[in-house]
């Protein structure tokens, strides 16, 4: 299927897109922290808590390169 030259659906892909991004980081984020509190170390919540923070600094990076990238 060709891409789409509507800017709608353009528009809405890139949303879809950096909100799945942003979703996917907390979510490795979370559970790295996860891990790392139940398995490494006894330190619960703060691993958890590190993981959201660093996690969602990633999905922010991610987010604002692939609005670069936008015409």
């Amino acid at each position: 299927m060709p891409p789409s030259t509507d800017p709608i659906y353009t528009g809405l892909g890139q949303a879809v897109r950096i909100g799945t991004d942003l979703l996917a980081s907390l979510v490795v984020g979370g559970g790295l922290g996860w891990v790392a509190d139940t398995y490494l170390f006894a330190s619960e919540p703060w691993g958890m808590v590190a993981g959201l923070i660093l996690g969602l600094a990633a999905g922010i990076r991610n987010a604002y390169r692939s609005a670069q990238r936008w015409k």
